[in-house]
């Protein structure tokens, strides 16, 4: 199987390394002992692409950023796109590949992809990953119009022009995203979405996500004393609920004077957020680690006590996982993808309430109850059961059998 992907990665200062572009590499590694060859275009990264199934194609970028700004980002991302789509398009046609394929739901993947369906007349498989959609709405009314997606990022504290450039983007997302042929959702959440935006689900596999389980888990085996009593990983960004777990840890310091948080990720409110944490002179109880590489990352996560993961919008939660295999119960809010995937593990503590009020409620309770070996048999556990070898297994299949009805083959 020959196949063409679009992989855009922006820029650090907005985004985190997180479960979509952690599940495209991971696809990328599982290809190596398979028969199928990907190229992919991608622009200069310090990540590294590679596999000897894989080849690499490197559009550069047109316009570097270096803003945290959002709207200059988004410049920069569509200004990338457009020339990715050009630069992909004769390659495209001289290398006939099979299929297209999309690892991310997000425009800079998407819309480059979408121009090769159309005029190279190849079927196009977009893995989805999430909505920005915070609960399933069954009303007969349901429909993902501008005003609620406009509405969704207000309330989670975008401002007014950035709620409605971010709106704008889904929506255009959402309707792109409709021409695919094929869908890979992460969960049943998304899948759920995608059917109500009209996608037959006849198009639709539910996946997932996996860990590396036993790398993970290893590192813990010798991590040492706990140092932190909570604990973060993920983008800095207002929906990532991370203002309120500074609110919370507040909160929590004035029961636990001695509660130290660890925050490690990277994102558009990172200044922010370090503003806020001396505005509170919260800078003795809150370490801001910024982005790290996955095996430091882990060792501070095998440190810590609770993994705390306030988050509105997911489609499946990577970080949750990961935090799961370093042995930790985990307090997040009751998201119905989060509910989905990991409601049946009980070192999962749902807060129902989406306020730093409830947070720190459940944070101090959980604490209290501190059970290291308990948390850790139980959180590993059930982890256990996310892998990518086999998730990747069931996901070449659905692509192969859907290759094979459009070619006729029986």
């Amino acid at each position: 199987m020959l196949i063409f992907s679009i992989f855009f990665y922006p820029s650090r200062k907005i985004t985190f390394w997180g479960g979509a572009e952690k599940r495209f590499f991971e696809f990328l590694k599982f290809l190596d002992g398979t028969e199928v060859k990907i190229t992919v275009i991608c622009p200069e990264s310090p990540l590294e692409i590679s596999g000897k199934n894989v080849r690499k194609v490197v559009v550069k970028r047109p316009l570097k950023v270096e803003s945290s700004s959002l709207m200059l980002n988004y410049l920069e991302w569509i200004i990338w796109s457009l020339k990715a789509a050009v630069t992909a398009f004769p390659l495209v046609l001289k290398g006939k590949p099979e299929m297209l394929f999309s690892p991310n739901n997000t425009l800079p993947n998407l819309f480059p992809a979408f121009f090769l369906k159309i005029f190279c007349r190849k079927p196009l498989c977009v893995t989805v990953h999430h909505f920005d959609f915070i609960s399933k709405e069954n009303s007969a009314n349901f429909s993902f119009s501008l005003t609620k997606f406009f509405r969704n990022y207000r309330k989670v504290g975008y401002s007014l022009i950035i709620s409605l450039l971010k709106a704008l983007a889904s929506k255009l997302m959402l309707e792109i995203l409709k021409k695919a042929d094929l869908f890979i959702s992460v969960s049943e959440f998304t899948a759920s979405l995608l059917e109500k935006s009209g996608v037959g689900r006849e198009k639709i596999l539910v996946s997932g996500n996996g860990i590396d389980f036993r790398k993970i888990s290893k590192l813990c085996r010798h991590s040492g004393k706990k140092i932190f009593d909570g604990v973060f990983v993920g983008r800095i960004a207002p929906e990532k609920g991370i203002y309120d777990l500074v609110d919370a840890w507040k909160k929590v310091i004035f029961k636990r004077k001695e509660a130290f948080l660890a925050i490690i990720g990277e994102g558009p409110e990172l200044k922010n957020l370090r503003i806020k944490i001396k505005k509170l002179k919260l800078e003795r109880k809150i370490h801001v680690f910024g982005g790290l590489p996955d095996e430091k990352m882990h060792k501070i996560l095998c440190r810590s006590r609770v993994f705390v993961f306030p988050s509105r919008f997911e489609g499946w939660g990577i970080a949750v996982a990961e935090a799961l295999a370093c042995g930790l119960p985990v307090i997040c809010y009751e998201i119905p993808a989060l509910k989905e995937v990991f409601g049946n593990c009980k070192t999962v503590f749902f807060v129902s309430k989406f306020n730093s009020a409830a947070l720190a409620e459940k944070i101090l309770e959980v604490l209290e109850n501190f059970n290291c070996k308990k948390f850790r048999r139980t959180s590993q556990g059930f982890v256990k059961r996310f892998d990518w070898k086999k998730i990747f297994r069931e996901d070449l299949k659905f692509l192969r059998q859907n290759l094979d009805k459009k070619s006729g083959v029986k």
